[in-house]
């Protein structure tokens, strides 16, 4: 019986990477070719923050940690998908995954003082299949601060794993990774499921919005067998619901 699960699970897998190769290569877009041949994207629109407050999610009485989130208000996250609605951040989405689309985590990032070298600081897959992760940048360029590590084109593997620690990379050397660095305003998609993260090796704070999204349907990890349950699970949101 966990055999069958196993090569059920693979299956899936398998049959998720097929399909999306296959439907890029019909409803092929341009304007996420390199989103498509790297694993990750920089919007040219930057982010208005104009009628959006996030100074409560940034207050910290000091950075003495690794990382913190804070959970966004729904007033909030509403006017925050509204506004990807508006300069096009969704319509990108849509044109990677193809299908339906919920989204979750839906908080701010506040990476402290503190280094790390292990867990989510070091260079991993997510495990979970075909996501999106989007940092929308809240601080200034700054070099000093620990970038996004992304392996390019790790993204279009079929990763297999049976172990947490098969999802981990810890042997990479930084210098195969583009660091990529966010200004203000800036919005950063990435394909979870390429290799991403390294060591974190800097003191100096910095914020992002980090948004997640995840499609659903027949061969993904998200489908209608398991909708229920991973709503409830994950409070997942529905955009046609949130974007209005």
């Amino acid at each position: 019986m966990i055999d069958f699960m196993k090569k059920n699970y693979l299956n899936r897998k398998i049959l998720q990477q097929y399909y999306f190769n296959f439907y890029h290569k019909i409803f092929f877009k341009k304007k996420i070719k390199d989103f498509l041949e790297k694993g990750y994207y920089i919007f040219e629109k930057n982010f208005p923050f104009e009628n959006i407050n996030l100074d409560k999610y940034l207050k910290y009485p000091n950075h003495n940690f690794v990382a913190e989130r804070k959970k966004i208000d729904l007033k909030d996250l509403k006017k925050i998908y509204s506004v990807l609605s508006e300069i096009g951040v969704i319509s990108v989405i849509k044109d990677y995954f193809g299908t339906k689309i919920y989204s979750y985590d839906n908080s701010v990032l506040t990476l402290g003082n503190k280094k790390c070298y292990s867990d989510s600081w070091q260079p991993h897959h997510d495990s979970k299949g075909r996501r999106i992760k989007i940092y929308i940048w809240l601080d200034a360029k700054n070099f000093k601060t620990h970038p996004l590590y992304y392996l390019k084109r790790t993204h279009k593997q079929i990763l297999n794993w049976e172990k947490y620690e098969q999802t981990r990379f810890s042997n990479i050397d930084k210098k195969e990774f583009n660091e990529i660095y966010g200004d203000k305003g800036n919005i950063i998609f990435f394909d979870t499921h390429g290799i991403h993260s390294h060591f974190k090796e800097t003191n100096v704070p910095r914020s992002v919005i980090e948004l997640t999204f995840e499609p659903f349907g027949l061969f993904n990890r998200l489908n209608y067998k398991n909708i229920k349950s991973e709503t409830e699970r994950l409070s997942l949101l529905d955009l046609e619901e949130l974007i209005y």
